[in-house]
């Protein structure tokens, strides 16, 4: 089609595109004519160019000595006046050399003495090739009727007698050049014909195996990755043919591997997406069993697992078994069985058991179990976190290892071979790592569900005991106020009314008025000693600090420890009031358990500072007890504590052990108290 408009470099761009679409054959059959015409027209030009020049020149050389051999006859007879002769000689000349066309003699005059003409010399021939004097020829190349002549001027007797003229012509010499070229032009086309026959069997060679890379190409991109070109040759397209043929033998190998990959994700993604949709353990052995056995194309099999507080391993799902194999398995199959040897010893494996190695498979065939049909199952173990839960179990449906484990990866797309094999066993332990997974993720809710229900029991117990604390705290104060405050009080109304009596009796009312200072004093004390029950002042006052050594002083003094007190970075820091009123709570609670519970004689208490941590620490030597079972017991004062540290952020570690005193570390977050108004 041709271009409908535009400049020049349109055309080119057009003419480009005609050219590098033709067929690479037509290219290379057109380069080998066209170098082959080009060749026999330069040869032939040259030929000719050349031929003609040398016949050319001989017919010159040829035509000056017949004129100088008749320029020596001439003279004796023009001397002797003898014009018979003198024509006879010409007509000799002219009967002897066909190539001469015409002679003819003039004398000094120029008067024509002879001459070959049939009536008389053209008037025009006689001035067109002038001989000068003391010149010793003289060729003139003559256009006439007949096409060119060779005009060739000799002097007789270096012109005194005359000159002889003598005419040749071309014609033989054309003819001679016309035969030659037209012998070339023949050549050049027999060598055009071979040319181009040689170039079609060239090009067929060697467009061939290109056509045939193409059409492997086309068919490669369409999805056909088995076509392949034969190497034809050893050059470099023989080359090109083999390195294509490894690349598609790559290509199909890869395919194979992205496939097989791609089949392996989707079995793993079908577990996933079941065991994603599962709700509790039990849906997820479920579903995870049967996404498994699908996903293999195997029609039984059964998981094995080892609860938290159970030694034993127990069945936990089944498919496809019968009920006496599977109540076999529950009953007392389990302990002889690899899978639970594997539980016990927390060993990450997958591997192909026959039925010699599993006493399961034995006692099926000993009774006839529909399972005796099976020789062989594939066990893995379930992983998380390097601790194993559990085995899953693939019955495989044939009789030798081998084939069963290949008629495995059939199911799963793979190859029907030996080399697939360990492709499967690694499926296998992805499969019950990933199981594996969200069986741990499953304990690990169920685990903290019951710890969220068990702190949620322990703070309503809590909340329970301070309430009825502080209810036991009013009364208690309430008692005291009623028992020693009013009793203080009336003692106090009584001494007044004794006072007002006793007025007009100085040394009386000095006695008495030393009595109610006293009785005041009393009064003050209880006061005191209640508030600081309720909430030292010191603490509001002067800090953390100062307010833990009036309460280890206290205690010292109540209670007769032996407590030792350091700080350590905060004698002059202030913290923030929730953190200063919850570290003497803490504390507090730390130092009454001591002396209720430890029968300490000793107790270490510090208070440091370490960066951006407030670190406590009270150790006692007393009798220790178990903290891991206090805590399962729901002991309230420990679950306060921690309460109390989880609500700052931090963290309380119990060390203690029975006999060997115990250890209470609390460390928190250090905010500058300005942080906290702010």
């Amino acid at each position: 089609m041709w271009p409908g408009g535009g400049g020049s470099g349109q055309w080119v761009r057009w003419l480009w595109r005609r050219i590098t679409g033709v067929s690479i054959r037509y290219k290379l059959l057109g380069m080998v004519l066209g170098i082959v015409s080009l060749l026999g027209l330069t040869v032939t030009l040259q030929v000719q160019s050349q031929l003609a020049g040398h016949l050319q020149q001989g017919l010159e050389e040829r035509g000056l000595a017949l004129a100088r051999d008749l320029a020596e006859d001439a003279v004796d007879l023009i001397l002797t006046q003898n014009l018979f002769g003198l024509y006879q000689k010409l007509r000799n000349t002219l009967e002897t050399n066909p190539d001469v066309r015409y002679i003819f003699i003039v004398n000094s005059r120029g008067e024509i003495l002879a001459h070959s003409f049939p009536s008389r010399v053209p008037p025009d021939l006689l001035p067109a090739n002038p001989l000068s004097p003391g010149q010793p020829w003289r060729v003139q190349i003559l256009n006439s009727d007949e096409g060119f002549l060779t005009d060739v001027a000799v002097p007789i007797l270096g012109g005194r007698l005359g000159i002889v003229r003598l005419g040749l012509s071309h014609q033989r010499l054309r003819n001679a050049v016309l035969v030659a070229t037209s012998q070339l032009v023949a050549t050049t086309l027999l060598a055009l014909l071979a040319g181009g026959v040689t170039a079609l069997l060239l090009t067929r060679i060697l467009s061939g195996p290109i056509l045939e890379l193409v059409d492997a190409v086309r068919a490669a991109g369409q999805g056909d990755l088995r076509r392949r070109p034969p190497v034809r040759m050893e050059d470099e397209i023989g080359e090109l043919t083999a390195a294509f043929n490894a690349m598609m033998d790559d290509l199909i190998r890869f395919q194979n591997e992205l496939l097989r990959q791609n089949k392996e994700l989707r079995i793993l993604n079908t577990v996933a997406r079941a065991l994603s949709g599962a709700r509790s353990l039990q849906e997820i052995l479920e579903v995870a069993l049967e996404s498994t056995l699908d996903a293999l194309g195997c029609p039984a099999g059964w998981i094995v697992l080892r609860p938290d507080e159970d030694p034993v391993p127990t069945l936990a799902a089944q498919r496809g078994l019968s009920r006496a194999f599977a109540d076999r398995i529950a009953e007392s199959g389990i302990s002889a069985c690899p899978c639970a040897q594997a539980i016990l010893r927390q060993e990450e494996w997958t591997r192909f058991v026959s039925r010699p190695q599993c006493p399961m498979l034995e006692w099926a065939q000993e009774i006839g179990s529909p399972e005796a049909a099976f020789h062989h199952h594939l066990s893995v173990a379930l992983m998380s976190r390097d601790r194993i839960l559990g085995v899953l179990n693939v019955m495989i449906p044939a009789w030798e290892g081998v084939g069963a484990l290949a008629d495995v990866a059939v199911a799963m797309g793979l190859s029907h071979d030996e080399t697939q094999i360990p492709r499967v066993i690694q499926l296998m332990g992805a499969i019950g790592r990933q199981i594996g997974v969200a069986l741990d993720a499953e304990l690990q809710r169920q685990r903290l569900m019951m710890e969220m229900k068990k702190r949620e029991t322990l703070r309503s117990q809590l909340l329970d005991r301070i309430l009825m604390a502080q209810e036991e705290e009013r009364r208690r104060i309430a008692r005291e106020l009623h028992d020693e405050a009013g009793q203080a009080l009336t003692s106090l109304r009584v001494s007044l009314g004794l006072l007002e009596r006793e007025a007009h009796q100085p040394e009386a009312v000095l006695v008495r008025v030393t009595e109610l200072k006293r009785l005041v004093e009393e009064i003050l004390d209880d006061l005191h000693r209640l508030a600081m029950d309720l909430r030292p002042a010191t603490l509001d006052h002067l800090g953390l600090v100062a307010a833990l050594r009036q309460y280890i002083e206290l205690c010292r003094h109540r209670y007769g420890l032996n407590v030792q007190f350091e700080v350590i970075g905060l004698e002059e820091e202030r913290l923030p009031p929730t953190v200063e009123i919850a570290l003497y709570r803490i504390l507090q609670e730390a130092l009454t358990n001591v002396v209720r519970h430890a029968h300490a004689t000793r107790v270490d208490v510090l208070l440091e500072r370490r960066g951006d941590r407030v670190v406590a620490v009270v150790e006692d030597n007393g009798v220790g007890f178990n903290p891991e079972q206090a805590m399962r017991d729901g002991r309230l004062g420990l679950f306060g504590m921690r309460e109390r540290v989880e609500r700052l952020g931090g963290t309380l570690i119990l060390e203690s052990a029975p006999g060997s005193g115990t250890t209470v570390v609390v460390e928190v977050p250090y905010a500058h108290p300005d942080s906290d108004r702010g």
